[in-house]
């Protein structure tokens, strides 16, 4: 009888933990909406698309004053980041180690999990608070039952169990930035997504 009970149970059982895993999310496209918020005053400042394919993201930051890439594969390490301000066109490129230093800050992140939730174009998203260790503070909130394939985007986030659909930044007293989804796509994103540009770029570093 015992035996009986035991094999009766070890689906359920089973199928309860596989029902808590996230899916992973290798093919998808986000669009975000970028705010600055002053006091009680807020204004759309640009647009940000996230592009998500294997191990390879891209992130497109957009507005009036300037555009920026990122290119970063999280097989080898490396990125790269093209800029465009005006007519003048820059590209820098990161081997494992320089990107890694160059979002060395986010080292050591502590995340406190608040139980609160939000709903995000139609998603049930969790809140976390995150705290750099010179004190700098994010709020995200994440879908737990996604997770991106490239998992260190943003590198900031990449201790975060889910995929993001906001997140904001107080980067000045009473000014905050905000990232909101406003659409994910899961379409297979098209390799060109991924292929860097072929005309004259400015090389810094």
């Amino acid at each position: 009888m015992i035996k009986i009970i035991l094999v009766l149970l070890l689906p359920v059982i089973f199928g309860s933990v596989y029902s808590q895993q996230p899916k992973i999310i290798s093919d998808c496209t986000i669009t975000f909406s970028i705010t600055s918020s002053l006091n009680e005053k807020s204004d759309n400042i640009g647009n940000k698309i996230l592009y998500i394919k294997g191990k390879d993201m891209r992130s497109d930051f957009i507005s009036s004053k300037f555009s920026q890439s990122v290119f970063f594969n999280a097989n080898t390490g490396k990125a790269t980041i093209l800029k465009t301000v005006g007519k003048s066109k820059y590209i820098s490129n990161y081997d494992a180690e320089q990107w890694k230093t160059l979002n060395a800050e986010y080292n050591g992140v502590k995340i406190s999990f608040t139980g609160n939730t939000k709903k995000i174009l139609e998603y049930d998203c969790k809140e976390a608070l995150l705290t750099t260790l010179d004190g700098k503070p994010y709020t995200v909130y994440y879908v737990p039952t996604l997770m991106p394939s490239v998992s260190e985007n943003a590198f900031q986030f990449k201790d975060v169990p889910g995929l993001i659909l906001e997140y904001d930044a107080i980067i000045k007293e009473n000014q905050k930035i905000t990232y909101t989804a406003t659409q994910i796509n899961f379409r297979p994103v098209p390799l060109v997504q991924f292929e860097l540009p072929k005309e004259e770029y400015r090389v810094l570093q």
